[in-house]
């Protein structure tokens, strides 16, 4: 994280849609933001940022492009809010191996979208601490 991590006031999660669709309520992740923990530990524990969760729209995550521009266009009709108020943080469920499946082959195609986008992009969310055991022992190649 760096000094700007104050000045952003939406916290926009890419999750990936297999993993969604299948088996994960995005609760970690977000409890992970509430906490500021993991992916989220620079961020300031008070003051108003807003958390948006959504789907990458399945492989190669195409969908990533057009949800993010839609929000965009939301964010300055409606809320006349600047996308540099915004950073995207892609799910360790994209960036990681772990027990949903292993790290995303798109996940750089992905972050092409959110460059094209025009927003900030951070790899990671929730750490959780036997996946990373699992990672350092070898059981989950990376």
């Amino acid at each position: 994280m760096d000094s700007g991590d104050s000045e952003k006031s939406y916290i926009v999660v890419v999750q990936c849609d297999h993993a969604i669709s299948q088996v994960c309520s995005g609760f970690q992740c977000e409890h992970a933001f509430t906490a500021r923990t993991g992916g989220f530990a620079g961020y300031p524990a008070t003051g108003n940022i807003r958390y948006l969760s959504m789907s990458c729209g399945g492989c190669p995550g195409r969908a990533t492009l057009r949800k993010l521009i839609n929000l965009k266009k939301g964010l300055k009709k409606r809320e006349q809010t600047d996308s540099g108020m915004v950073r995207v943080h892609l799910s360790t469920c994209i960036t990681h191996s772990n027990h949903h499946g292993p790290r995303c082959p798109h996940v750089d195609y992905i972050k092409g979208q959110i460059e094209r986008a025009g927003l900030d992009c951070v790899e990671g969310s929730r750490i959780a601490p036997a996946a990373e055991k699992r990672r350092s022992e070898g059981q989950y190649q990376e």
